[in-house]
Parts: structure tokens; C-alpha cells; sequence
């Protein structure tokens, strides 16, 4: 299975994620635009009964500001939900069954091999899991006499492997593949959320 296929197959996982929490993430940003309203017309109401005792440009200016102060409480809340869809999502990744999580690997390891004979820096903390077994099915699977091999050396990282030979690494991490399973669905996710909430935006 090619590298496009696996962040496929995780990145459909992860849209599968979000769309749980789409709802809750939705009605939140609703209210923000609720609240942003509101105050809008409050702070409106109040600037022109406080007008005819000042001048025009300072109650622009005070209507700028606090409506640039919204803005940006807006903006923070939307990528706390942002945050919020994509925790979910590594959760779920991080909880996929043994025999999954290492055929996972497997096949980013074979599609991203070059000679055959690169050495695998796994996470300290799942390094029983990748023994002679799983050693033996990737050679097989790669052929041509590959002698994959596991370093000595553990990553301080949970999910996944580097792929390494003398100077060339190949990072196969949760956090390298997620960023780049973000980077291709969050204006997708984006656009669900948040789109018409706040006409402007």
C-alpha cells in the first residue's frame, strides 16, 4: 500500500473523529457569535447615547477597538475547538489495536524503504513490541535479502518509528504524519465549523 493510501486510510479515521464532536464544536461557536453580537449592539447603543458628548472619531475609535477585542476572542475559541478535534483524533490513532498499530507501521516502513537494511528507532515505551516476529514479516514482505534491524537507541516519541541509515532518517511519528494529515483536512474542518456564524468572517 502506498504512503498516500496509509494517510489516507488515517485521515479518514480522524475526519471520522471530528465529526463526533462537530455538533458540540458548532453550537459553541454559535454562541460566541451570540455573545459577539450582543455586545456589539450594547456597546453600539451605549457609544451613541454617550455621542452627543463626544466627538465622532473617538467613538469610532472605541467601536474599533472593542470589536477588534471580540475578534480576537473569537479567533482564540475557534482554534481551542480546532484543538479540541484534532486531540480526539490522536487519541483515537493512539488506541488502534496491536495487530493494526503494527501493520500500520509496517506498511509506512516498506513504502518508505529504500535499501532494505535501514535500522528502526522505536518508543522506549513499545520497544517489546517490535521483536524478531515482526523483524522476520518486514524482511519477508520487503524482500531482496532485507535485513531491517531495530536500534538500540529509543525515541522519546509514543507512536511510530524512524526510519534510519547512516545520515538519512525517514520520520514515521504520529506528530510528522498528523501534521500532515492537518495540513490537507483543516480548512475542510474549518469550513464545517465555523462557516456563516459570523457574517464577515
Amino acid at each position: 500500500m502506498a504512503i498516500e493510501d496509509i494517510l489516507k486510510k488515517i485521515e479518514e479515521e480522524t475526519e471520522a473523529e471530528c465529526e463526533k464532536i462537530l455538533a458540540e464544536a458548532k453550537a459553541e461557536a454559535e454562541k460566541i457569535s451570540r455573545e459577539y453580537s450582543k455586545k456589539a449592539e450594547n456597546l453600539k447603543k451605549t457609544l451613541f447615547e454617550k455621542a452627543e458628548a463626544r466627538a465622532k472619531e473617538e467613538e469610532k475609535r472605541l467601536i474599533v477597538n472593542e470589536q477588534l477585542a471580540l475578534r480576537k476572542a473569537l479567533l482564540s475559541k475557534k482554534g481551542e475547538l480546532l484543538e479540541k478535534v484534532y486531540s480526539s483524533a490522536k487519541e483515537r490513532i493512539k488506541a488502534l489495536p496491536e495487530k493494526e498499530y503494527l501493520e500500520v507501521i509496517s506498511r509506512l516502513v516498506l513504502t518508505s524503504a529504500i535499501s532494505g537494511t535501514e535500522e528502526l528507532v522505536v518508543p522506549k515505551s513499545q520497544r517489546e513490541l517490535f521483536g524478531e516476529s515482526f523483524l522476520k514479516s518486514l524482511n519477508d514482505r520487503f524482500g531482496d535479502g532485507a535485513k531491517f534491524t531495530i536500534s538500540r537507541e529509543t525515541g522519546k516519541f509514543d507512536w511510530g518509528v524512524i526510519l534510519r541509515e547512516k545520515q538519512r532518517e525517514i520520520d514515521l511519528t504520529l506528530d510528522v504524519i498528523f501534521a500532515q494529515i492537518i495540513e490537507k483536512i483543516e480548512p475542510r474542518i474549518a469550513e464545517v465549523l465555523f462557516e456563516g456564524i459570523i457574517e464577515g468572517e
